[in-house]
């Protein structure tokens, strides 16, 4: 995948566009603000100037917490407003 990011970089249709590799995904199984068990699919992304970015979902329940890129990963994962995981679904 190394190969892949430069190579996305020069198509011209990409020129103004955010690149992200997703480095590593993995599942995360929590107690909810209500205690009730959760599931969490948890995705770690890279882009082309080496920010770290984590988005965490509930797919059952249809919600989605979003961190801002950070230059480190453990400051990614500290921005995730993980809060949004507890809302009850719409």
């Amino acid at each position: 995948m190394d190969d892949v990011l430069p190579i996305l970089e020069k198509v011209p249709f990409l020129v103004d566009a955010q690149i992200w590799e997703v480095a590593s995904r993995c599942r995360i199984y929590r107690s909810r603000a209500d205690e009730e068990d959760q599931t969490v699919e948890l995705e770690l992304s890279r882009d082309t100037a080496g920010r770290w970015m984590v988005v965490a979902r509930d797919e059952e329940r249809d919600l989605t917490a979003q961190g801002v890129p950070m230059p480190g990963l453990n400051g990614a994962i500290n921005m995730v407003p993980w809060y949004l995981l507890d809302d009850p679904p719409a």
